[in-house]
């Protein structure tokens, strides 16, 4: 048995009971719509393929050694390749392509399918397909049509209408880029010639003619003074740092050294000094003979000033030459310095000019270059316009192929069987969820709000072929005890005798509608009663359509009808059946009035009279028929309810539930009969009963079992 306490377990084996049960559907559905696809197929137009295959590179070849102009795409990244041959095939695919390609078939070949038609672009792309070759510059036209030879001569033209605008967008944008240059090329020749204009008059303006040889001129002048300037400046600190010494000499009174210091450079003041060191040496000799009055003392000492005094004149000489010598020579620096400064501002100043001049010069050269540059490639766009070259070409053009390639028989019918197959499951789900009649515990206990007691399967008609008689038939749990039928009504017989309902004594059975298996239910589960061993009747209160008299196949002549008549007595009409301790009192005759026979005195005091039975089960007539069941209900200890499997609404139920319970009648629950449980999803359920069944042991006559199933159910419940 199915795990439930797994949901989706549960829940798929649910769906698939649902499409066992309405296999029909499905298959019909399949079925019919195989059958439509098939006749359509074989009824529709055949197609076939016609394939022309392009080479599309990224740009167009280069035929002469110079660069390209402008190239057909930049493929730099994989996402401008994607973008370039995305665009390229959507080109391929435009009104403009397509109408191009139209007008070629009705001028060159004749054809006129296309005329006429509103939006012929349209009906010619709705044959076709562009499919890149993945990993290649190649790409297939396919063109599909009801005659293979146009099939190819479309797929044809398509791709030459493509390659020719192809190459008038190419020579188009050659030619915008021609005129485009040509513009510029007028635009830099005038700029070329305004630069060069003020080139010239620059240099004229500024005397810059033949500037080179006089800035050259005045370069090695400049060089000159720098170094006539540098020998006069060590000069002059040379004169200067002898004028300085003398000073200091002779600021000290030192007329020996100072003399000794010139006597070098003045022959005279050298003999004036070895004059005057002969002197002194008398003057001493002297000294230690003579005292310094002495004649010959005064008279040394006369020559000693006068060789001082002229020594000291020409000593002051000789400085003031030295002087005479710095002034002339800072004279002539400062000169040189004064040429040196001038030449190099006229330096400076000309070297601006000349960098300004050097900047109209780039100025003039640049637009020459631009305008050479404009002229070259204006040369390159002409003849680029001259030699048409393309970046597309057919590598396959497309030829006729006699093979359709649609319908296909059978692809359509494997494709309309398994779209039948979808389309008949949803069906099947769909009628499943329109059907409103009880076919479950959850549509009884939910839905419409009656205490579930069990379902009761449909008997199989393979068990039914192995019973020779009617009765067996009818009274089947009795003629097969170890049927799932059997099995399903102990369940319920044991769902009733513990309900917790009290005593059970009397037992009123009814349905909604009639032929829900009131009767036969009624009377199966009576003998499943009776084999515990309990004193059983049976009541056929259903007087204007008896049943239970063909079941047990008795003679109907006498029964409840003659007993409330006072025709007969209750004794006379008591049949004892085949089934031990099972009696059924039958109908009887239809009597004018039912209704007042079921509701009188009479039926009270008949039921409350009987009591040698242990339990007394009375079939009734459908509560939405007639008011006799809800005249009986208060006669009874509980009311049982039967519902046909997928036959009776859950409204008419739920009708039947409230008017029992407005006459407060004991409502025991429902049970759920005539369910087909391998369609519902409950087979393997009550297989399991039937094997187990199978294992209890030996039976007893008649197929019952030795021991009641549940002894003393009866007995406990009725004590």
């Amino acid at each position: 048995m199915a795990d439930q306490s797994n949901p989706r377990e549960a829940l798929l084996i649910h769906y698939w009971y649902i499409l066992q049960k309405r296999k029909t559907v499905v298959l019909v559905f399949m079925a019919v719509l195989a059958i439509t696809v098939t006749i359509g197929t074989l009824l529709s137009d055949k197609y076939y393929s016609a394939t022309a295959v392009l080479e599309i590179q990224p740009k167009a070849p280069v035929v002469f050694d110079v660069a390209e102009v402008s190239e057909m795409v930049s493929t730099s990244t994989a996402v401008e390749m994607r973008a370039y041959y995305g665009t390229q095939y959507r080109i391929l695919q435009s009104r403009t392509v397509v109408g191009d390609a139209i007008d070629r078939l009705r001028e060159e070949q004749g054809i006129t399918d296309f005329d006429g038609l509103a939006k012929p672009e349209g009906r010619f792309r709705s044959g076709l397909s562009v499919e890149p070759d993945a990993e290649t510059h190649l790409v297939e036209i396919v063109y599909e049509y009801t005659d293979p030879d146009k099939a190819a001569m479309f797929a044809n033209a398509l791709a030459q209408a493509y390659i020719e605008q192809n190459l008038e967008r190419s020579l188009e944008a050659a030619q915008t880029a021609l005129e485009w240059l040509e513009n510029q090329h007028r635009i830099y020749r005038t700029r070329k010639t305004e630069a060069d204009q003020k080139v010239h008059e620059y240099m004229w303006d500024e005397n810059l003619l033949g500037m080179q040889e006089g800035r050259n001129r005045t370069q090695n002048a400049l060089e000159k003074l720098v170094t006539a300037w540098s020998e006069v400046h060590t000069e002059r600190i040379q004169v200067e740092a002898t004028l300085t010494d003398l000073n200091r000499l002779r600021d000290h009174g030192d007329l020996s050294a100072l003399a000794s210091f010139l006597s070098d450079e003045d022959p005279v003041l050298q003999r004036r000094m070895a004059h005057l060191r002969e002197l002194e040496e008398e003057r001493a000799n002297l000294e230690g003979r003579y005292l310094p009055d002495h004649p010959q003392m005064r008279q040394i000492e006369t020559e000693l000033t006068q060789v001082r005094t002229a020594m000291e004149e020409q000593v002051g000489q000789i400085i003031r030459a030295h002087r005479a010598e710095l002034d002339l020579v800072s004279s002539r620096e400062q000169a040189l310095k004064d040429d040196m400064e001038q030449i190099t501002s006229e330096l400076e100043e000309l070297e601006v000019k000349l960098i300004e001049l050097e900047f109209l010069e780039a100025d003039a050269k640049r637009n020459e270059d631009f305008y050479k540059s404009l002229d070259q490639r204006m040369s390159e766009v002409d003849l680029g316009a001259m030699i048409r070259a393309n970046n597309v070409r057919v590598v396959d053009p497309a030829i006729p192929n006699a093979d359709p390639v649609r319908p296909v028989l059978p692809v359509n019918v494997a494709m309309g069987l398994l779209m039948g197959l979808f389309g008949g499951c949803a069906l099947a789900f769909f009628m499943e969820y329109l059907d409103s009649t009880v076919k479950s515990r959850e549509d009884v206990e939910i839905t419409v709000g009656m205490p579930f007691l069990g379902i009761v399967p449909l008997v199989e008609e393979q068990d039914l072929k192995t019973l020779t008689n009617t009765r067996d038939r009818s009274i089947f749990v009795h003629a097969v005890p170890r049927s799932n039928v059997a099995e399903a009504l102990r369940s319920v017989r044991t769902n009733l005798l513990f309900s917790g309902h009290g005593p059970l004594n009397r037992l009123l059975i009814t349905s909604a509608l009639p032929q829900e298996g009131k009767s036969f239910l009624t009377s199966n589960l009576s003998v499943l009663i009776a084999a515990t061993g309990s004193r059983l009747l049976i009541i056929d209160a259903d007087l204007r359509r008896p049943n239970l008299h063909k079941l047990f196949e008795l003679e109907n002549t006498q029964g409840l009808s003659t007993v409330l008549a006072g025709i007969h007595s209750f004794d006379e009409c008591v049949i004892e059946t085949h089934v031990p301790n099972l009696h059924v009192l039958l109908a009887g005759p239809t009597p004018p009035n039912p209704a007042e026979l079921l509701g009188s005195e009479r039926m009270t005091e008949l039921l409350d009279s009987i009591t040698t039975y242990d339990m007394i089960l009375i079939d009734s007539p459908p509560v939405n028929v007639v008011a006799d069941p809800l005249m009986l209900s208060s006669l009874v200890d509980g009311v049982l309810v039967i519902i046909e499997a997928n036959a009776t609404s859950r409204s008419l139920v739920a009708r039947t539930r409230d008017l029992l319970m407005e006459v407060n009648a004991n409502v025991l629950g429902a049970v759920v009969n005539k369910l087909n449980v391998r369609r519902a999803g409950y087979g393997y359920y009550y297989y399991d009963y039937g094997y187990y069944g199978e294992r209890e042991g030996p039976a007893g006559p008649a197929g019952a079992p030795l021991k009641p199933s549940e002894p003393g159910d009866l007995e406990t419940k009725n004590s």
